[in-house]
């Protein structure tokens, strides 16, 4: 049963995750996008290759260190299922990059509420947050969040409210110099603001609107049952909790804000949506009723199930 195998943290997990993106990673590659062979080309995919695996792991750290779930992989398997039930994703590589630098940054913003390196933590956070946002402009809606979270923490200085703008200009700032150097010319400082397409039309595909339609699903149902749930959890854990909310909700925004709507945009919800997934699958109920415990295992085959079919889908395509 799935629910018990992945109800506990060992290497094998993480290795079938990381086999089971890489799987889809190449799929999508090979049969979703035109592929040059040469070093250039076979360097670059192997690097994104190895971002998308990194990506799933450093979930896990941040889940694990801040005790986001209990101790298994649930969350991972949600987010790995997740990206290869829309393989368009690992063919959109501003995209891939602009979610680790996020999820760097999501790491730092929710270990603020351990009011310990407090500074460091959000210069961090906002360096990590403008970087994601040279490659996805709109990912600078993530100092939302930041600033919400030192609002909150333990301890807020009027200095450290102002940190993020430091960080934020340090990057455009060495950004700015790298380019007069290599191309001696800032026209990036113009072109950077992507705008927002209202274009739906791609959708309109099965392949995008199922996948779509099951991952925002999941969005609205974990996530109202997630409001509910808050009252219940413990208060000195409540903050991470309701933090875990807002960075998804901004993701979510982030999704729709893309320039070109292709499927791939979905990527920065996964990683809080997978999470708010796992604390609903870890919440038993108190008879723990059989009929419950199997709605969810069907449920997680169900997303594993897709997830394959909509991968091998793009083969016979």
């Amino acid at each position: 049963m799935l629910t018990s195998f992945f109800g506990n943290s060992r290497p094998v997990n993480f290795l079938l995750l990381a086999a089971f993106i890489l799987i889809g990673y190449t799929v999508s590659v090979f049969f979703g996008s035109e592929i040059q062979i040469d070093l250039q080309s076979v360097s670059a995919h192997l690097i994104l290759s190895a971002i998308s695996v990194f990506s799933m792991l450093l979930l896990n750290f941040i889940v694990t260190k801040n005790k986001l779930t209990k101790l298994n992989t649930l969350a991972v398997l949600f987010y790995s299922s997740f990206m290869v039930m829309l393989p368009v994703i690992f063919v959109e590589d501003n995209i891939v990059v602009a979610n680790f630098f996020l999820l760097l940054a999501f790491r730092r913003i929710v270990s603020l509420r351990k009011d310990t390196n407090s500074s460091k933590k959000i210069l961090d956070a906002s360096v990590w947050i403008t970087v994601a946002s040279l490659f996805y402009f709109w990912s600078f809606l993530f100092f939302i969040p930041l600033w919400i979270a030192i609002i909150q923490k333990p301890n807020t200085s009027f200095k450290q409210v102002l940190i993020p703008i430091t960080g934020f200009l340090a990057v455009i700032l060495i950004n700015t110099a790298f380019q007069l150097l290599v191309n001696n010319s800032i026209d990036w400082l113009f072109e950077w603001k992507d705008s927002i397409s209202l274009d739906f039309s791609i959708y309109n595909n099965a392949k995008t609107l199922l996948p779509a339609t099951v991952i925002i699903g999941f969005f609205i149902w974990t996530g109202i049952w997630k409001l509910f749930m808050l009252p219940t959890i413990p208060f000195n854990e409540r903050s991470s909790h309701l933090l875990t909310l807002y960075i998804g909700a901004i993701s979510f925004v982030i999704a729709l804000a893309a320039p070109e709507k292709t499927g791939a945009e979905f990527l920065f919800v996964l990683a809080p949506l997978s999470i708010i997934t796992t604390n609903y699958f870890e919440k038993k109920s108190k008879n723990h009723d059989a009929l419950e415990f199997w709605f969810k295992e069907i449920l997680l085959w169900v997303v594993v199930v897709f997830a394959c079919v909509f991968l091998f889908g793009v083969v016979f395509e």
